[in-house]
């Protein structure tokens, strides 16, 4: 029975390659919020609170209705008022009381006629004001912060009461400058009446037709020309201004306006996700690792035979594990079948018998992989010699529980027979060659003719012979070594390997003409890997005997299904 599920195509791979990016930074970007929210929780505790007091006055036009004017205030002009040099002069000239003056105060003697002359302002007292109008509105909303909520209140009542007191002193003072020529008209008028009154008196006492007439005519006139004046002076009457109004008194406020925690809090944290995105994208295009399968492929100009998924629970590296026969139905195990098979099938096409197996630098699993494969291989009825050609550091014989006394530098030196090192590590159709004791000359060795022979004595008798051998960029014992060999096989790591480092041991082999036939891309996490590069590649999943493996595009297995990767295209297998 086997079920296939299609699984289509993925849109915006682009955005998955984004999101693949913030996925591997994870872990410094959240310690990046972290720190930016605790940084505002801190600097918010150490801020001084502040508190804000408002007033609300509705501004007007004092003279519109004696002028006909229409339209209302400028509000613009009004707002720019409370922020005046007059009218801070009249503020400071409140505040020092230093009590809260109230609405109805007389300010006549504080801030009229000279008692402003010669007063500054407080510096600073207008840094604390804020004035606001709200759209479609008269009214103008005058704030003051300060630590002292008491003195906050105080300020903005002080400019409240200092502009109206300004705005009503100009009005009255313009209104003044209009009627006096009016009221100086009207008291020459009273006096030239009081003199027609006295003609007129005489006249009657003279019993003067003529001067009566006059007299009478005079006052007519005079009082006429003083009921108009006085229509005059009631057009421009005090009553009719139109002073501001302020709609209550300032606030007392209870509360702190200022630091404010779930704003700074919110702050913090969306400036230290911004930082950690940015730094997270810098170190990816800073960062010179592997992206993947295909991103080894490109580097290092061969396919890539298996991807070898991280062992789980192996935290020293420098330990000797031989999976594949620890736990041989592991799904690195199964890896390690898969390289079998591109090897397998690479024999056939190229005839391959003798296969190097390098790395770039040292720690990629170089060593590893040899020996796993030389076990798979051997598993597969197949005769292996698994030769340890790394004569500097040598690690191969702890594999398999093997003694180094007598290896691959006593055979070179001619002190033994090439069977005389071969030894048994227990496993069917498999064989050791030791490094042997390290000697002074490895490269020379390496690259004798005694070295060529060895190799071809070696093919007569195995069907595959295995040689684990120093880095490539590190010494040139491998590049000696390669061009006796049939294929070379270049193990990277998922985690740490460069691709600088690929690519410069790629152009040193291709210097030496070594045949590199292929790729494993070793220690490879499905959990924590970045989702670059699987465009292309196709993802299964599958249980056979008991066991659940999973795949990606590029390869990757790892044990059960929580853990099989998202590919662009794929399918689902039950056998």
């Amino acid at each position: 029975m086997s079920s296939i599920e299609s699984l289509q195509p993925e849109d915006g791979f682009a955005l998955r390659e984004y999101i693949g990016v913030l996925w591997a930074r994870k872990w410094s970007i959240l310690a990046i919020t972290l720190v930016g929210v605790l940084a505002a929780v801190l600097v918010t505790q150490r801020q001084t609170p502040i508190y804000t007091s408002k007033i609300t006055v509705i501004a007007s036009d004092p003279l519109a209705q004696i002028y006909a004017r229409q339209g209302g205030p400028n509000m613009s002009a009004e707002q720019s008022l409370v922020y005046s040099f007059p009218v801070a002069q009249c503020a400071s000239q409140i505040l020092e009381s230093g009590e809260l003056t109230p609405l109805n105060a007389d300010l006549t003697e504080v801030c009229g006629g000279d008692a402003l002359t010669g007063v500054v302002p407080p510096q600073g007292i207008k840094k604390t004001l804020r004035v606001a109008v709200p759209p479609d509105s008269t009214n103008l909303e005058i704030s003051s912060s300060d630590p002292n909520p008491q003195v906050a209140q105080a300020i903005a009542q002080a400019f409240a009461l200092a502009y109206e007191f300004d705005r009503n002193t100009q009005a009255t003072a313009d209104l003044d400058s209009r009627r006096k020529p009016l009221t100086d008209q009207m008291a020459q008028l009273n006096r030239d009446l009081t003199a027609a009154n006295e003609s007129l008196s005489i006249a009657l006492t003279n019993n003067d037709p003529e001067g009566i007439s006059i007299a009478q005519s005079d006052k007519s006139r005079i009082e006429q020309e003083m009921a108009d004046l006085r229509l005059l002076l009631y057009d421009l009457s005090p009553t009719k201004l139109i002073p501001p109004q302020i709609v209550a008194p300032a606030t007392l406020p209870t509360k702190p306006t200022s630091p404010n925690l779930v704003l700074n809090v919110a702050a913090g944290f969306l400036v230290a996700l911004a930082l950690g995105f940015g730094l997270a994208f810098l170190r990816e295009k800073l960062d010179d690792r592997l992206r993947g399968r295909s991103d080894l492929e490109d580097r290092a100009g061969v396919p890539v035979m298996a991807v070898i998924p991280q062992v789980p629970r192996w935290r020293k590296k420098s330990e000797a594990r031989l999976i594949t026969q620890d736990q041989p139905k592991s799904n690195v195990s199964e890896a390690y079948r898969t390289l079998r098979t591109s090897i397998l099938f690479a024999s056939v096409q190229r005839g391959l018998k003798t296969i190097m197996v390098s790395s770039a630098i040292p720690g990629e699993g170089k060593t590893t992989t040899a020996s796993n494969l030389a076990v798979v291989l051997a598993d597969a009825k197949k005769r292996v010699i698994l030769v340890s050609a790394d004569l500097r550091k040598p690690r191969l014989h702890k594999f398999f529980g093997l003694p180094n006394e007598v290896g691959l530098s006593n055979v070179l030196a001619g002190e033994v027979q090439p069977w005389e090192a071969l030894r048994d590590p227990g496993v069917e159709n498999l064989r050791v060659i030791a490094s042997g004791p390290v000697p002074a000359n490895p490269a020379e060795l390496l690259q004798s003719e005694r070295m060529g022979e060895l190799l071809a004595e070696l093919r007569e008798v195995a069907d595959f012979v295995i040689l684990d051998t120093p880095p490539v960029l590190l010494v040139a014992d491998s590049s000696a070594l390669a061009p006796l060999v049939d294929g070379v096989v270049l193990v990277a790591d998922a985690e740490g390997t460069t691709r600088g480092s690929v690519a410069h041991t790629r152009d040193q082999l291709e210097q030496v003409d070594a045949p590199l036939i292929g790729a494993v891309l070793n220690n490879f996490d499905p959990s924590t890997a970045r989702s670059y590069n699987y465009r292309g590649y196709y993802g299964y999943r599958y249980r056979y005997g008991g066991y659940q493996y999973g795949m990606g595009g590029d390869g990757e297995t790892r044990r059960g299904a929580a853990a099989v990767l998202t590919p662009r295209r794929g399918r689902d297998r039950t056998v």
